[in-house]
């Protein structure tokens, strides 16, 4: 994806520096750069939350927010289940090659391994309990529709992707739902609900607590990086991204946009160091969340815009 061009002597430079096991930046191979949250960016939404890895400026950065509907049901959709809708648009201003229809095929990429992510476990094991946002089973179910906008991108966008979803999904809150069974003149039972329209009475969304972390890795000479740079992506052979849920398993894994595939000898290591990763990653991350969720409170006691402003954090 990287459109930057590198001399044969950089490319040559950063390969041999990863074969040794060091990198242009001062990291090891499967060390991350600095990441940062935030929660409550779309007074809109939701939920909402922003990941940037890297510094300002130099780093990749993503925005999504996440927004709810009641739908109603129709025949051939799932009889007791709600459902995900994910949307993801790179910004043309974020790279040259996502000008025009430059973004079109990682558009669609992104897309499908955050929809696999999220709905890949329906009861709540390793994504979204989907049968928790059913309302009245074969009536009328929620929507949560998950839109991520690529602001910037020096490198290992799916990472950011999906730890900026993971903190969206952890923020939304649903309105609660009173239902009620009414029987009508004729005996008929029938099932009706009622959406409170109360700010203070909403509710988390149920199996938040086991989507997965994301972990990709780039094949650069004989071995490979984690969060690889802009110059990093110039020269990868490979690259394959692994989703880890809090339970150590591997519950998705998407090969990149590239001809090339990695190695046997490689992948089952990477599988072992992508779970040996995730669970520092997890524990990083319950830190970040928690310091951007007491940030986004201090900053809903203050007066509200009612508007969303994109600035440097």
């Amino acid at each position: 994806m990287a459109s930057l061009v590198l001399s044969p002597a950089e490319q040559d430079f950063i390969i041999r520096g990863v074969e040794k096991g060091f990198r242009s930046d001062g990291r090891s191979n499967l060390d991350r750069r600095e990441v940062t949250l935030q929660t409550g960016m779309i007074s809109q939404a939701n939920g909402s939350a922003r990941c940037r890895i890297g510094n300002l400026g130099v780093g990749t950065d993503v925005l999504v927010g996440v927004k709810a509907e009641v739908n109603t049901w129709a025949p051939g959709e799932p009889e007791t289940m709600g459902s995900v809708i994910c949307n993801v648009e790179c910004s043309p201003s974020a790279a040259q090659e996502f000008e025009g229809r430059g973004a079109d095929e990682i558009n669609v990429e992104l897309t499908q391994l955050l929809d696999r992510i999220i709905s890949g476990g329906s009861q709540g094991d390793d994504g979204l309990d989907l049968s928790a946002l059913c309302i009245i089973p074969k009536q009328a179910y929620w929507v949560l529709h998950v839109d991520a906008l690529v602001l910037d991108v020096r490198g290992g966008i799916a990472d950011a992707l999906v730890m900026a979803t993971r903190a969206a999904l952890m923020e939304t809150r649903l309105p609660r739902v009173v239902v009620e069974t009414i029987t009508d003149d004729a005996g008929t039972t029938q099932a009706e609900f009622d959406v409170v329209d109360d700010a203070e009475d909403m509710v988390a969304l149920s199996g938040v607590s086991g989507l997965p972390l994301a972990v990709t890795f780039n094949q650069i000479g004989k071995r490979y990086t984690v969060d690889a740079s802009e110059q990093e992506e110039a020269v990868t052979q490979a690259k394959i991204t692994v989703a880890v849920s809090p339970r150590m398993d591997i519950c998705a894994i998407q090969k990149g946009g590239m001809s090339r595939g990695f190695p046997p000898s490689l992948l089952s290591e990477i599988l072992q160091t992508a779970q040996r990763i995730a669970k520092e990653e997890f524990a990083k991350f319950a830190t970040l969340y928690e310091e951007a969720a007491k940030r986004s409170e201090q900053q809903s006691d203050g007066p509200s815009t009612g508007s969303t402003f994109l600035v440097p954090f």
